[in-house]
């Protein structure tokens, strides 16, 4: 009967080191992955509540409340990542947030596994301003001044 002395096989040597590496590279994906839905979810939060800012300081002002505000909502989540950065632009009544990020993978090298392009990963979040209130006061406005003109010419 032959003993195990421990040797590893040709075959093991070149297959546990890719399987290693494929972990690896899931983790990292993984991190990708979670960035980018962190990233988009905040950029969302963001052009919201410029949206519906109510107070005279950031009203007229939606890039300054998302400067404010940006480092707050997007907090410590991104690990893995570098910190956000978060552009706003505003088109009539409509805001766009878009928040950029890389994710930071060093360890792979030069690795045959890892993308050579890089890992920067972008969203973007659009909100409208709407004066709902306003508009539900003046359809009723509207409706009762439907009713008294019409009821004038009975």
């Amino acid at each position: 009967m032959r003993r195990f002395k421990g040797y590893m096989t040709l075959e093991a040597s070149l297959i546990i080191p890719m399987v290693i590496c494929v972990f690896a590279l899931l983790i990292y994906f993984s991190f990708y992955l979670y960035g980018r839905c962190t990233l988009s979810q905040d950029a969302y939060v963001l052009a919201f509540r410029a949206s519906v800012e109510k107070s005279k300081e950031w009203k007229d002002d939606p890039a300054g409340y998302v400067d404010q505000k940006a480092a707050k909502q997007a907090g410590s989540k991104y690990f893995g990542s570098s910190f956000p950065r978060f552009d706003t632009s505003t088109q009539g009544k409509e805001i766009r947030v878009k928040g950029r990020s890389k994710a930071r993978h060093a360890a792979m090298g030069r690795y045959f596994l890892k993308p050579r392009g890089s890992w920067e990963y972008e969203a973007e979040g659009i909100a409208k301003r709407r004066n709902y209130p306003g508009h539900i006061r003046m359809a009723t406005r509207l409706k009762d001044l439907g009713k008294e003109i019409l009821n004038l010419g009975e």
